[in-house]
C-alpha cells in the first residue's frame, strides 16, 4: 500500500462467543449475530485494510469459542489486532492465535496499532499493570514518526453510564499522564460498553464501539438492555492524522 492512500479498519467487539454455537447470551445467538456482521464487511464494497478486536471474544473462555471466531477472522484476509476482555482466557486467546493475528501490534503505512491487556482475573473491571504501561511507552518511542491508535477493552474515559463507569479502566488518569506528552497518538478505540461513543480528549479521537450482538442503554445507573442491533465500526486514516469513523448497524 502507498503511504499517501487512505487506511480502512473495521473495529468489532463484545461477541461473547460460546464453545457450542447454539449457547444463547442474553437471549440472542452470538455466534448467528457475529456472521451477520461479518458477512455484512465481506458483502460491503468498503474493503477493510485491517480488523480490531478489543476483547470479549469469548464469553466462556473455551478454545472451541476462539477456533469459532479466528476461522471468520482469517476468511477475511486481512492483519488483525485481537486483545482479551474481561470476560476472555488470554491463556486460551493466545493459544489459538494463528497467522496475521497479534494480540500485540500491527503496522500499517504511517500507522501503528498497539493493544494493550487490561482484563483482570475474575474482575469486571480493568487495569493496566506496570508492564502493560512499559511496553505501551516503549512501542509509542519506537514508531515516534508514525502515526499511533491504541486499543484496549475497558473504556479509559467516563461515559455517563455509572453501572458500567464503576467497572471501567481503574487507573484511567495513570493512562492518560503517560500518554499526553507523545503527539503523534491519534485515537483510542474500546469496547465493553456494548454501545456507541465517542470523545475527543487533548486532540485524541476517543471511540466505543457497540457489540456485535446485543446492546446496553447509554446513560443508565443501573443495567438494562437496548433494541438496538448488532453493529460494527468503519475507520478510515489519513496519512496526516485525520480519524473518520461511523457504526455500521445490522438490520436485520
Amino acid at each position: 500500500m502507498e503511504s499517501s492512500e487512505k487506511i480502512k479498519l473495521v473495529h468489532i467487539t463484545d461477541m461473547h462467543l460460546s464453545k457450542s454455537k447454539e449457547s444463547l447470551y442474553k437471549e440472542v445467538n452470538p455466534f448467528d449475530s457475529y456472521n451477520e456482521v461479518l458477512t455484512n464487511i465481506k458483502k460491503s464494497n468498503w474493503k477493510p485494510d485491517a480488523l480490531i478486536v478489543t476483547g470479549d471474544i469469548s464469553n466462556d473462555g473455551s478454545i472451541e469459542s476462539y477456533n469459532n471466531a479466528f476461522n471468520e477472522f482469517i476468511s477475511l484476509k486481512i492483519p488483525v489486532l485481537c486483545i482479551p476482555g474481561n470476560h476472555d482466557c488470554k491463556e486460551n486467546l493466545i493459544t489459538c492465535l494463528s497467522q496475521n493475528i497479534s494480540s500485540r501490534l500491527q503496522i500499517i503505512s504511517d500507522w501503528v496499532f498497539i493493544g494493550l491487556d487490561t482484563s483482570l482475573k475474575e474482575n469486571p473491571s480493568g487495569f493496566l499493570n506496570s508492564n502493560e504501561l512499559s511496553t505501551l511507552k516503549t512501542h509509542i518511542e519506537e514508531h515516534c514518526k508514525k502515526n499511533i491508535i491504541i486499543c484496549l477493552h475497558h473504556q479509559p474515559v467516563l461515559i455517563n453510564s455509572k453501572w458500567i463507569d464503576d467497572i471501567g479502566l481503574e487507573n484511567k488518569e495513570e493512562f492518560f499522564e503517560m500518554i499526553e506528552k507523545y503527539k503523534n497518538i491519534k485515537g483510542i478505540f474500546f469496547g465493553h460498553i456494548h454501545q456507541e461513543f465517542n470523545s475527543n480528549i487533548n486532540n485524541i479521537s476517543i471511540y466505543g464501539t457497540p457489540s456485535t450482538c446485543k446492546q446496553f442503554k447509554p446513560r443508565k445507573k443501573k443495567f438494562e438492555l437496548d433494541v438496538l442491533p448488532p453493529a460494527y465500526r468503519r475507520i478510515e486514516l489519513s496519512r496526516n492524522g485525520t480519524i473518520n469513523s461511523d457504526v455500521v448497524w445490522i438490520d436485520s
